[in-house]
């Protein structure tokens, strides 16, 4: 990885620890620290036809060191030198039967001459007995490998309605903003950033219903962006290390608009002391393509630890504990591509003083649906541009149009959002004309 992709990596990283709340991955392969290893080399390939199987997992059984294939399904595997040589290897890839081998069956084995190991095929018809012997990791594996298929692999624009809300115990609003952005969503592959602006928005902030304490949210529409979990690194960590802080399991088939999608749950593991999420993934049953993520913070006796990742800014005398961080991201099929379509933040916290019993009870919800989308991206103005800092409360005063919400002129918080676009896209529908027909 050349210096440059690894800086925007990083940056990556940093922008989805704000998302996904690992500020830094402190947990470690024991195999890493260690010198005395043995390398297992071997090439996994389909019995028929002879073709290579990339992202085959490969894994010592018992424990959690594992690895995948290359593209020409070769790999090196590292074990430690103490491992018995009967211990078992296990080589698994989806829509394959898994084989289990010995250490010692790879004794001859070198990097020149690779151990051949050929995995059988079966018939993935989704019915439970077949959906039972599907290898959860190769199915995050390969879903994750056929993002150059079934996304973008070119600049869109595209144009969102975003809207987030702050309320202080049932019903008490002190934040409500809506807008229209404009992004530029950059390609699937490589790691380049989106970018995003203000078209048209407005909000409204109640100071009074506050008391003395007043919650204002930072970076709320990148966040929702970043929550492309496609196109970023895996919550928390990355795709190729995240079967070192996940466990996965195939959890059933699930038909969504006449398509089946297997259900792929993900839970951190339980000696993995950093905080974490649980969910499910749907996989498209044949292109594999992910189309939706449910997933949420793994909070449990970690409240107050979780604050952390949430509260940017505040005074030392208050604590808080976070009582619920749930996600969705959803995706949408056009014309053989998947597109980022939807997704949804909903975080609950309580606020005390320090050595009071006295909680207040806050609550942050943010949606972003995409409304339309076209081919080479769009440019994006400096001065409309949204940084990851920055606040929408403090910025939307300056796109106010009256005009531009016509009959939808007030704020109603509980109306869903598929509704408000409903009420808009005449005037989404008229901008898109009139930038048409400028010569």
């Amino acid at each position: 990885m050349t210096n440059r992709k690894h800086l925007a990596m990083c940056r990556i990283i940093k922008k989805i620890a704000a998302v996904a709340f690992i500020m830094a991955m402190t947990f470690s392969l024991p195999l890493t620290a260690q010198e005395n290893v043995i390398t297992l080399y071997g090439k996994v390939t389909d019995c028929t036809s002879g073709e290579a199987l990339f992202f085959s997992s490969v894994n010592l059984e018992g424990t959690r060191i594992s690895n995948i294939s290359n593209s020409e399904g070769i790999f090196s595997f590292k074990v430690p030198s103490t491992s018995p040589e009967d211990a078992s290897i296990v080589v698994s890839h989806l829509g394959y039967l898994s084989k289990t081998l010995k250490i010692s069956d790879f004794n001859k084995a070198s990097s020149e001459k690779p151990l051949a190991i050929t995995l059988f095929p079966v018939s993935l018809n989704l019915n439970p007995s077949v959906v039972r012997s599907v290898d959860a990791k190769s199915l995050f594996q390969s879903a994750f490998y056929r993002v150059k298929y079934n996304y973008p692999q070119e600049k869109l624009g595209m144009t969102a309605f975003y809207r987030e809300m702050i309320k202080q115990g049932a019903n008490r609003y002190l934040v409500l903003n809506e807008a229209v952005l404009d992004i530029d969503k950059a390609p699937y592959s490589g790691y380049s950033l989106d970018k995003v602006g203000i078209y048209k928005g407005r909000g409204t902030i109640n100071y009074e219903s506050s008391d003395t304490l007043f919650v204002k949210l930072q970076g709320g529409v990148n966040t929702a962006l970043n929550l492309d979990v496609v196109k970023n690194p895996f919550i928390g960590t990355t795709v190729i290390d995240a079967e070192r802080f996940y466990d996965f399991s195939v959890e059933g088939v699930s038909t969504i608009d006449t398509r089946s999608f297997f259900m792929l749950g993900f839970k951190t593991k339980a000696d993995v002391e950093d905080i974490l999420f649980k969910g499910r993934m749907y996989i498209e049953s044949e292109s594999l393509a992910i189309a939706r993520i449910e997933f949420e913070m793994d909070l449990e006796g970690r409240e107050e630890e979780a604050s952390r990742f949430f509260i940017v800014k505040s005074s030392p005398k208050m604590r808080y504990e976070v009582t619920k961080a749930e996600y969705i991201i959803n995706y949408k099929e056009f014309e053989g591509l998947w597109y980022y379509d939807y997704c949804c933040v909903d975080v609950d916290f309580v606020a005390r003083k320090q050595h009071s019993l006295f909680r207040r009870n806050f609550s942050i919800k943010e949606e972003m649906v995409m409304t339309d989308h076209k081919s080479g991206g769009i440019a994006i103005e400096p001065a409309s541009r949204l940084k990851f800092k920055d606040i929408l409360s403090d910025r939307i005063a300056d796109y106010e149009d009256d005009g531009f919400w016509e009959d939808y002129n007030i704020i109603e918080p509980d109306k869903s959002i598929d509704d408000i676009v409903k009420r808009i896209i005449r005037q989404l529908n008229r901008r898109q004309h009139k930038a048409s027909s400028t010569p």
